[in-house]
């Protein structure tokens, strides 16, 4: 069965009780259409429901967020374990036949988030309830079915397109100009459905705007990212960077959207970066915990500019720079990574103690600081700016992007180029769900970027990329050979034209 198709009958088991925040603390719920979407009650159980694969290991809560990065020049997986996968951040796979982990899961739970939202959206404006709390609803279902499907689109470009009504249209796939149009769709309705106030864990009004800003840039659309990204007001960077992948200030305002995360429990974004042998021996710790699973190049430690206090707050270089960690301040040892480098930036639950794979850290999903270098960006663009013109002074993009840099403790510019945003979106976003990567393609630039690269290591060899084919990942077998070959697989790749 298609995957997609898995998730198509009205028979649906939402697995509330291991969700995030308190609002997601429910019983499960087995139900059909007969006896449900009747109450209010049951339309919060049903959105509850929307934000569970999310948050699987797979999903925006694991594996695969984290592992998107080491299509970048920042970082490799450590784990020798994920063979094809690792295959495709080196551009050198030709199918995809990863059903079992990482891509083929991710897939399946992010198709789970789109369904679910689906019928969020097609049943909850006919129960009879509070109007506010209607519009509410139906704000997340759309933000978090377009935050699916952009996670989806960037991976493998055009998509099957959900239909409650419509089963053959999980054999085909849209375009991708026609799959993009379905996320903005989303996008602008929550901006008219949510609201500026949020609880913890859901998106409000920021993160749709800010969403939208980010999506207009993949489009090129860069009047619409201008202004999408000039609608997100009463938010702030926090004051200390290091601050905001931390607990205690995992609700600032900076933070739009962040997947809602409880101890012990499921998002695992810490330690997957986290080495599995910090001290060596030197203190005590609880060895073999980390999951070193994606960690950083040297050549990415080695691009920050003098005085960058994003350095710190992001790496640490092995048998050189001091962390703490369970308690102990040393020199980081981690004998057992292949790089020199370690990404430390979601460390902090566990300089005290270790509290086990699940920190109850959220996962930062959507910030402020990246809208306000989408809204830089758009206005280079605007103004000259640009991949093909990347010495080009833009002063009206300074004071958005001197915002974010001042906060690092660097100096503003005050007529930046586009040479220096793209500095400081790798720096300031580097580790959080594979921006650099999806930069560098959808600018045209992954292709001068990384075939200049030399071999890292046996972690990270030379690398050849083509921008026709590995803009996009390869399609999953699977879904090609169960919908019967109706859905294409990428051009470049086995099968593909």
């Amino acid at each position: 069965m298609n995957t997609i198709k898995k998730y198509i009958p009205i028979l649906l088991v939402l697995l509330l009780a291991s969700c995030g925040k308190d609002f997601l603390k429910k019983e499960p719920h087995v139900f059909t259409d007969a006896a449900f979407w009747k109450t209010a009650a049951q339309a919060e159980a049903a959105l509850a429901g929307v934000y569970v694969p999310l948050q699987g290991e797979e999903a925006l809560g694991g594996e695969d967020w984290c592992g998107f990065e080491c299509f970048s020049d920042n970082a490799y997986m450590n784990d020798n374990g994920y063979g094809d996968y690792i295959a495709m951040t080196e551009f050198r796979a030709t199918q995809n036949n990863m059903t079992g982990d990482l891509c083929g899961l991710s897939y399946g739970e992010y198709y789970q988030t789109i369904k679910r939202a689906t019928d969020v959206l097609n049943n909850v404006p006919n129960i009879s309830m509070d109007a506010a709390q209607q519009k509410r609803i139906l704000g997340e279902a759309n933000f978090l079915l377009s935050f699916a499907y952009y996670q989806l689109t960037i991976r493998y470009g055009g998509l099957p397109i959900y239909s409650s009504t419509d089963p053959t249209a999980a054999l085909t796939r849209k375009t991708e100009a026609e799959t993009w149009a379905v996320i903005e769709k989303g996008l602008k309705d929550a901006t008219t459905q949510l609201s500026q106030s949020h609880e913890e864990g859901r998106p409000g009004l920021g993160a749709a705007w800010g969403m939208l800003a980010k999506v207009y840039a993949h489009e090129a659309k860069w009047a619409e990212a201008k202004n999408a990204a000039e609608q997100v007001t009463g938010a702030s960077l926090t004051a200390n960077y290091a601050d905001v992948f931390t607990i205690p200030h995992e609700n600032d305002s900076e933070i739009l959207w962040g997947l809602g995360a409880r101890l012990g429990e499921y998002p695992i974004t810490p330690v997957l970066m986290l080495p599995n042998n910090v001290w060596n021996g030197r203190h005590d710790e609880p060895i073999g915990e980390g999951w070193r699973l994606v960690s950083a190049t040297l050549a990415f430690y080695n691009s920050y500019q003098p005085g960058d206090l994003r350095k710190a707050a992001t790496v640490a270089k092995r048998y050189s720079d001091v962390i703490t960690y369970n308690g102990a301040t040393d020199t980081l040892q981690a004998p057992n990574n292949q790089s020199p480098v370690v990404c430390v930036k979601y460390n902090a639950p566990y300089k005290d103690g270790y509290t086990g794979w699940a920190a109850g850290l959220n996962v930062p999903a959507m910030r402020y600081a990246d809208v306000l270098l989408i809204h830089a960006e758009a206005t280079m663009m605007l103004n000259g700016g640009g991949p093909a013109n990347r010495s080009v002074g833009v002063s009206a993009a300074a004071a958005s992007l001197n915002l974010v840099r001042n906060r690092a403790g660097l100096p503003s510019i005050a007529s930046p180029t586009f040479t220096d945003l793209m500095y400081e979106r790798r720096m300031e976003l580097a580790f959080e769900g594979g921006d650099r990567h999806t930069d560098l393609v959808r600018w045209g630039l992954a292709e001068e970027v990384y075939n200049a690269l030399p071999a890292e290591g046996g972690y990270k060899p030379k690398r050849t990329y083509v921008q026709a084919t590995n803009r996009v990942m390869p399609i999953l077998q699977t879904e090609i050979d169960n919908s019967g070959g109706s859905i294409k697989q990428n051009p470049g790749y086995a099968g593909g034209k």
